[in-house]
């Protein structure tokens, strides 16, 4: 029987992984409501096509590429580069989740 420390390699790196996984559910649905409202657009482009032909598509999509790229890194996250990319990813996720609460409470 494998024991849970050994599945969870990193157990920080796993929270920030799955925390960035929320995070981008959250800017997800977050932009198709201040999309819907017409008070903003999203950023990048591949996305943006996407969300204007099928918003659930959109999510589901983002979703996806968001968890496998993250997964990806957290498999590796014996190395110093995969470790960063995951903190990198939490902190450009908080800074994209604080601008949607602005958005909110702003306007």
């Amino acid at each position: 029987m494998i024991k849970v420390e050994e599945r969870l390699m990193d157990p920080r790196m796993f929270f920030y992984m799955v925390l960035s996984i929320v995070m981008s559910g959250y800017d997800a649905v977050a932009t198709m409501r201040h999309i819907g409202r017409g008070i903003a657009a999203e950023g990048n482009p591949l996305m943006d096509s996407l969300i204007r032909r099928n918003a659930v598509e959109f999510f589901l999509i983002k979703m996806a590429v968001t968890a496998v790229c993250l997964m990806l890194c957290y498999s590796f996250s014996h190395l110093r580069t995969a470790r960063i990319g995951i903190q990198l990813t939490v902190a450009l996720y908080s800074l994209v989740c604080l601008y949607h609460v602005g958005i909110l409470i702003l306007g």
